[in-house]
């Protein structure tokens, strides 16, 4: 009667422990998602080859800043309103 009150208790906190590594992986994988068109971006727009957009302009910098992170916020939104980390 214990032996099997033991492995149900055992079963179930490791039930709740692979809920809880589910959650942090989906987190983790929609963080880096957000993080890696980001990167993306930046890492296409900073390429050391000629024809690339704002390449002399003065605020060329912050014109990709910007495009990466609207594109970012975007990325979190879609995922925020899918609900994805419920």
């Amino acid at each position: 009667m214990f032996r099997d009150l033991l492995d149900s208790i055992s079963s179930l906190f490791t039930a709740m422990m692979d809920s809880n590594l589910n959650n942090l992986m989906k987190f983790l994988d929609s963080a880096g998602l957000v993080i890696a068109v980001a990167a993306l971006v930046t890492g296409f727009m900073g390429m050391n080859v000629g024809g690339l957009p704002w390449k002399d302009d003065l605020y060329g910098f912050w014109i990709t800043l910007g495009i990466a992170s609207i594109l970012s916020l975007l990325i979190a939104y879609l995922l925020h309103r899918k609900q994805y980390l419920k």
